[in-house]
């Protein structure tokens, strides 16, 4: 059936399945992802048993590293003291993240970085921080109903079927920011 159509709409009919079966994946591996971590602030300073820590796939609930260190240290040879200006931004947008999603900031991070890893594996090179920074600073009121997960989909989601960067955020910014 796929054949029967004009080349144009065959490469926007497999974007959107690979959208959608990628948005599956990432719904089922976010099924079970519970809100009991403690927030980045409570977290203490990855010592001698972190040394490793800022490079695993999945930030875990007892890892000895807090949201903000692991997004700021990946691809570094160590992991960033709690100190470190950047891991101190990073918290504080992960901060913000939380009180607008509601979710916690390990798994607003988590899903940061799997939506980078998404968009990598479809030739779209953008860093977890960068992609929390736009979707923490889309306005969103404090509270809202919509999880940094899906809105984080619907950002997938839009950049797979082809649209540009400034225009997912624009569409974000138009449905989920502040109407006021």
């Amino acid at each position: 059936m796929l054949h029967d159509l004009p080349i144009g709409m065959r490469s926007v009919c497999l974007a959107r399945s690979t959208a959608f079966a990628l948005g599956c994946l990432m719904s089922v591996g976010l099924a079970g992802c519970g809100d009991d971590a403690p927030r980045s602030g409570e977290r203490r300073d990855a010592g001698h048993d972190g040394a490793g820590a800022h490079r695993v796939d999945w930030l875990d609930v007892s890892a000895p590293i807090s949201p903000a260190q692991w997004l700021a240290s990946r691809g570094e040879d160590k992991p960033r003291s709690i100190g470190d200006p950047e891991v101190q931004r990073i918290a504080a947008r992960l901060s913000e993240a939380h009180a607008r999603y509601r979710e916690n900031e390990r798994m607003i991070a988590n899903r940061s970085v799997q939506v980078s890893e998404m968009l990598r594996q479809i030739g779209i090179s953008e860093t977890a921080v960068r992609i929390l920074d736009d979707l923490t600073g889309i306005g969103a009121k404090l509270g809202q109903t919509e999880g940094f997960g899906a809105i984080s989909q619907h950002y997938f989601n839009l950049r797979a079927t082809g649209v540009a960067h400034s225009e997912a955020i624009a569409t974000l910014k138009a449905r989920y920011g502040s109407k006021s």
